[in-house]
C-alpha cells in the first residue's frame, strides 16, 4: 500500500488466551483528504469488530462506505460476511480498529448469545459500552502497534467469560477439520444431539446456519490453498483437493459467491497483510 496515503498495519495478541480466539487486530488508516479506493472483500468464517474515529459509515446490501465526518464520537460496527463478496468504498481521510474474531471467538466475551446482539451482518454493536470507546481512545493516541495490541489485550482479558457449550465448539472444530464435508445428521448424531438442536445452537451463538458455514470454509479453504502455494497448482487440482464434486462444481460456488471465475478471482486477488487478509481491488 502507499503508506503516504494508506497505511494498513495487522498483529496478533500477545496472550495465549486470547490468541486462541481473536485471530488479529488491524489498524487501517488513511491520511489524505483526495484518497479513494474500492476495495471488494470476500466471504469469510471469521468475524469483525471495526471501530471508527472520524468515520461515517454508510451500509447497504451492496457493502460499506467510508465518509470522513467532523467527530470525535467513535463507531463500532460488527461484520460478518457469510455468503458473496462485498464491496467498501473508501474516501477521504479514515481511522479504523479492527478485531478479527475466530469462530465463536467473540462468543467468549459475551453474556448473551450473539443473535441477541446483533441483527444483521453489518451492524452497529453496543455491548461493551464506554469501556471500548474509552479503550479505542487510548488506543487512537498509541504510535506504536505492539502497545497498541497491548492495550486491546488487556480489555479483552477483562472481558473474558468463556463459552460452555461444549457441543457447538466441538461442531465446529469437526467442520473445519472435515473441509465442510461432514453431514450434518451425522454431525449432529456423534454430539449426541438431535439435527434440529444442531441447527438451532448455530443460529443462536454462531448467526450462521450450517450450511452456510459449511459453504464459506469451502470457499476459504480453496482460496488459502490455491494462494498459499508456492508453485500455482491447475484449479482442477484445487477443486480436487478441496472436496469439490468436480471442476464445475468448483467454478458454479466460486461464480456464485464472487460473481467471477476461478481463474479471474485468483488473477485480481491480492494478499495486503501477514495475517491473510485478501482483498481484490477496483477501479
Amino acid at each position: 500500500m502507499n503508506i503516504k496515503q494508506e497505511k494498513f498495519l495487522t498483529v496478533s495478541p500477545k496472550n495465549e488466551l486470547l490468541a486462541k480466539h481473536i485471530r488479529y487486530y488491524y489498524f487501517h488508516k488513511s491520511y489524505d483528504t483526495n484518497f479513494r479506493k474500492n476495495v471488494v472483500y470476500h466471504p469469510h468464517y471469521v468475524s469483525a469488530l471495526n471501530i471508527y474515529k472520524h468515520t461515517d459509515v454508510k451500509w447497504s446490501d451492496y457493502g460499506r462506505t467510508y465518509v470522513p465526518k467532523n467527530s470525535n464520537d467513535l463507531s463500532v460496527v460488527f461484520t460478518i460476511n457469510k455468503k458473496v463478496s462485498k464491496e467498501v468504498r473508501l474516501r477521504g481521510k479514515f481511522d479504523k480498529i479492527g478485531i478479527v474474531f475466530n469462530p465463536l471467538g467473540i462468543n467468549h466475551f459475551i453474556e448473551t448469545p450473539l443473535s441477541g446482539n446483533i441483527n444483521d451482518s453489518i451492524c452497529h454493536f453496543d455491548y461493551f459500552g464506554k469501556e471500548l470507546h474509552e479503550i479505542a481512545q487510548t488506543v487512537y493516541l498509541e504510535k506504536d502497534i505492539e502497545n497498541k495490541r497491548d492495550l486491546l489485550d488487556g480489555f479483552f482479558i477483562k472481558q473474558y467469560i468463556g463459552f460452555e457449550d461444549v457441543r457447538l465448539l466441538q461442531a465446529v472444530q469437526e467442520i473445519l477439520a472435515a473441509n465442510d464435508s461432514a453431514k450434518t445428521q451425522d454431525l449432529a448424531k456423534s454430539l449426541g444431539i438431535s439435527r434440529e438442536t444442531l441447527l438451532r445452537i448455530f443460529k443462536k451463538h454462531l448467526c450462521f446456519s450450517v450450511e452456510e458455514f459449511k459453504s464459506v470454509i469451502r470457499f476459504r479453504q480453496a482460496l488459502e490453498y490455491y494462494e498459499e502455494t508456492t508453485i500455482k497448482p491447475k484449479l482442477t487440482h484445487v477443486a480436487i483437493d478441496n472436496r469439490y464434486y468436480d471442476q464445475a462444481d468448483f467454478v458454479k460456488h466460486f461464480k456464485k459467491v464472487t460473481g467471477a471465475s476461478p481463474k479471474k478471482f485468483f488473477s485480481s486477488l491480492r494478499n495486503i497483510s501477514n495475517a491473510g487478509t485478501y482483498w481484490t481491488f477496483k477501479d
